[in-house]
């Protein structure tokens, strides 16, 4: 699957979460987009909503205001980011913030509190672009009613699995003992979708498990003023530039899904591998028996492996103690 023109199923993309971290300032945004691209990370997220039509708790709405950015900071955000040679992500809070997502975004994201908002999802999907789609929080029953809202809009998006499923623990931070990283191949196993982790613990060392686990997609909050609205769960550049780092290793490191002997090992097998070797002199003609036989190192002769071959059958010349067995000192 290709967000943009990056293949996730080739390479694992790395998010920087922005999120508000911004603290509301068009300048710092601009300045951590420029952070991320020499930490050396795939993309950036920032969060797309107004305050009026997120919540009616008055507490938040006097937090989340201050971070809010106009629209066209937005579209001057995305530019920048392109700019840069990253990919811009957005995850909209509401129908107009999905308008300008689909607009900037070759992706919609959606969060882990409106898994259920199934208006919004198909609103999204109305759009015909991939979905990231995280799940924090969530029960088997609401992913798939979420997947079903989507294929009742837009049924190519299922079947050409433009999908992206984000195991997320929906607390801030989360423990480790609560991390749960298991979930990852369980949700690619049981809805066969690309799944990636979106994390919020308060290190990066989930981050990179979740590689070992298979996750395609990595989304890891990003701050460079520890002043600002997710901190605790946020990693400094220094960070980030590990979760990428270790992400390209552990890629490098993981290979391919299957199982044959690599090339730094060639000169090995041949030396660590054991030959038949007569332990007793053997005459012509004699029954070769078991007990006549060991299995040495550095004995170019028939390979232990086909001592089957050879037990039972007779000598056809003398074969000297220590010698190594030749096919054709034996009678095949």
């Amino acid at each position: 699957m290709k967000i943009d023109v990056f293949d996730v199923e080739k390479k694992v993309l790395i998010v920087a979460e922005i999120g508000v971290n911004h603290n509301g300032d068009l300048g710092l945004a601009k300045e951590m987009i420029k952070e991320t691209k020499s930490a050396g990370v795939d993309a950036v997220k920032f969060q797309i909503y107004r305050t009026e039509t997120l919540t009616c708790d008055l507490k938040e709405v006097k937090i989340l205001k201050q971070y809010e950015l106009s629209y066209e900071s937005f579209f001057e955000l995305s530019e920048l980011t392109k700019d840069s040679g990253l990919i811009f992500l957005a995850t909209p809070f509401d129908r107009e913030a999905v308008d300008v997502v689909a607009r900037i975004s070759p992706a919609i994201k959606i969060a882990s509190g409106d898994i259920t908002n199934i208006p919004l999802i198909e609103y999204a999907a109305k759009k015909d672009k991939p979905i990231i789609l995280s799940t924090g929080g969530s029960t088997m029953e609401e992913i798939t009613c979420a997947l079903e809202g989507i294929e009742k809009i837009n049924r190519r998006l299922i079947r050409e699995s433009q999908i992206i499923l984000l195991h997320s623990i929906l607390s801030y931070p989360a423990p480790p003992s609560f991390a749960n990283l298991l979930s990852i191949p369980f949700l690619h196993s049981r809805l066969n979708f690309t799944v990636g982790y979106s994390d919020h613990t308060d290190d990066i060392s989930a981050c990179l498990y979740a590689v070992s686990l298979g996750a395609r997609v990595i989304e890891k909050h990003f701050k460079i003023v520890p002043n600002c609205p997710d901190s605790q769960v946020s990693a400094d550049y220094e960070e980030m530039k590990t979760i990428v780092q270790k992400t390209r290793l552990i890629e490098e490191m993981l290979g391919k899904y299957d199982k044959r002997p690599e090339a730094c090992e060639l000169d090995n097998i041949k030396k660590a591998r054991r030959s038949l070797v007569a332990s007793c002199p053997i005459k012509k003609g004699e029954v070769i028996t078991e007990d006549m036989l060991i299995s040495l190192r550095g004995a170019e002769g028939i390979s232990a492996a086909d001592i089957h071959k050879v037990v039972g059958r007779k000598a056809i010349c003398h074969i000297k103690k220590g010698a190594s067995i030749q096919r054709s000192a034996v009678n095949q």
